[in-house]
Formats: structure tokens, sequence, C-alpha cells
């Protein structure tokens, strides 16, 4: 009986952790077959979903924009102002002159390039500090003679913002579990 109301406890606070780390992004994988989730904005001429565009999974975004930029954003990502999120992304670029890319997360660059070299599905990883309770990421290309493609995107609260309850909390959380101990002994 003890053991299994401990068990019990262990349970619930690993699935209060996992729930923590949940990605925040809608569709980022793109395995709806199109931009559900997304808001297109800019020149968004030879901008897509397709089958075999991305990694892993059956789909992923395409973007060609010639003369001018356009891209995505998803402006209602609900987070807490000062935590910190890892922001990540796989992208590939064909490598064709001109190309430009800027990857913002709330507002500040955390990617911005020209005429980059071609290469394929690279991982890209960023830790980012989110400063309000609503966030904005948006992916913005120009790419004349060919495409750059998006998948897997991912934002995953990394921490909280400590303003010294961080602390308390978690003697609290230890106080709590040598009562809970004490009572099944």
């Amino acid at each position: 009986m003890k053991s299994s109301k401990i068990l019990a406890l262990g349970a619930l606070m690993l699935g209060a952790s996992q729930f923590a780390h949940a990605n925040l992004v809608t569709n980022g994988d793109f395995e709806t077959g199109d931009f559900t989730g997304w808001t297109l904005f800019g020149n968004t001429g030879f901008t897509g979903v397709a089958s075999g565009n991305g990694v892993g999974g059956s789909y992923g975004a395409y973007f060609g924009a010639v003369g001018t930029a356009g891209g995505i954003y998803q402006q209602t990502l609900a987070t807490v102002a000062g935590a910190t999120y890892t922001f990540s992304f796989d992208l590939a670029n064909d490598g064709g002159t001109f190309n430009s890319v800027d990857v913002q997360f709330d507002g500040a660059s955390v990617l911005s390039g020209t005429n980059l070299n071609g290469f394929g599905f690279t991982p890209n990883s960023y830790s980012v500090i989110a400063s309000t309770a609503s966030t904005t990421i948006s992916f913005a290309f120009q790419q004349d003679p060919a495409y750059y493609y998006l998948d897997n995107v991912s934002v995953v609260q990394s921490s909280v913002p400590d303003g010294g309850s961080t602390v308390a909390l978690l003697g609290v959380g230890v106080l709590g579990v040598v009562a809970l101990r004490r009572k099944l002994a």
C-alpha cells in the first residue's frame, strides 16, 4: 500500500514535468499537409507544403519567393515572460543566388543571412527568453532561383523565470515528500 502511493506520486510528478516540456508550436512538422496553425505573409509565390520535402514524417514546407521576401509566422505561442525556451527547426537551402533568410523569436533575429551556400537539412537550436505571455515566431525567405525547406519547428520551455520563488517551491515540495513519507511509515 505504501509503495503504491509513492509510485502514484512519482508518476504524477513525472507526468507534470512532461507536460511542462510540450512543443508550443502548432503543426511545426507540417504533417497536416498545409500551413494549418501558420499565417503566410509577404511574397508567397512558390511557397507551400509538399510530401517528401521534410525530415522524418511525410511533409515539409518550401519557400521560393522571387524578388521580395515572404514567409510564415505563428503569433500566439503562450509563453511565460522571463522563461527560457529552446527554439529549434530543421532548415535546408538549395543555394542559388540571390537568397536570404531571417528567423525571429519574439521580434529578435536568431538566424539571418544573405546568399548562403547550399546545405542539406541542418538542425538549428537556440536558447531564447520570452519577454511577454504571447510570443511570435517567424520565418522569412527569398530564394530567387531555388528553394529553402523547413521542418520540425519546435518551441519548448526549458526553464522558468527565477523570482526567488523557485527555491521556496522546491523546499515546499521536499517538505511535502518528507511529510508523506512519515505518514506512510
